[in-house]
């Protein structure tokens, strides 16, 4: 899927979030997206989750124009996002919330809830119990979770904001190899905000920097289009 962030402004007040940003992000890639705080990283990645909607812009999914309501109706077409604050139900098991992302009966199928998600932790290397409770889990584990239940959902596009805070370096190593599989594989777009370009250029095959491409808080300089810095 192919996906165009055209003119993109995000205003809070008189702040300027996001301030005219066009990005294209293209199928089979990885792209880390660049900027201090208050760049506007988020706010972008929100924007194309259907977290928040644009103040102006436009959104084009293989060259047509789309309005996302919510996260649930981006994720209906393809966009999901793994957030820096992890979506999940700690007194719950992983199986369990796993399955009431997209299983609508009252009562749950547990053993195949629990095969099912065996089988796509092996496929990844994930070392997930579906029997665990989630509030035992790492933060890496977590977000190992909530990353198997978006793909699961169907989505063709991972946003992943901030993925590498608080985890562990093996599960760094396990998540960048995730997403260079995914994106070869599967020939999906994958974008990641990120603060640090050492940490970015482990994985991301592109890098617009946010920094030029939106509004700095603490600088108040707007700009109007992204830059690739590789």
């Amino acid at each position: 899927m192919r996906v165009e962030l055209r003119d993109i402004h995000k205003y809070f007040g008189t702040v300027r979030a996001n301030d005219g940003i066009s990005l294209v992000f293209e199928p089979g890639h990885i792209y880390g997206l660049l900027g201090e705080n208050g760049a506007g990283k988020s706010t972008l990645m929100k924007i194309l989750s259907g977290y928040q909607a644009p103040t102006s812009g436009d959104i084009l999914l293989d060259g047509e124009p789309v309005t996302f309501k919510s996260p649930s109706d981006a994720l209906s077409k393809g966009i999901g996002m793994l957030y820096q604050s992890p979506q999940d139900f700690p007194p719950m098991q992983v199986v369990e919330n796993h399955l009431l992302a997209y299983d609508n009966a009252l009562i749950l199928d547990m053993n195949k809830g629990e095969s099912d998600l065996r089988e796509t932790s092996r496929r990844f290397s994930f070392e997930l119990d579906p029997r665990e409770y989630v509030d035992t889990l790492t933060l890496g584990e977590r977000q190992q979770m909530e990353l198997l239940r978006l793909l699961s959902l169907g989505a063709e596009v991972l946003i992943l904001d901030e993925p590498t805070t608080g985890i562990s370096a093996e599960q760094k190593e396990i998540l960048f190899d995730t997403m260079r599989r995914l994106a070869t594989r599967s020939k999906r777009p994958s974008s990641s905000s990120r603060t640090s370009w050492r940490k970015c250029r482990n994985c991301a095959t592109r890098s617009p920097c946010c920094a030029l491409a939106g509004w700095s808080a603490r600088r108040r300089s707007p700009a109007r289009t992204a830059t690739w810095c590789a």
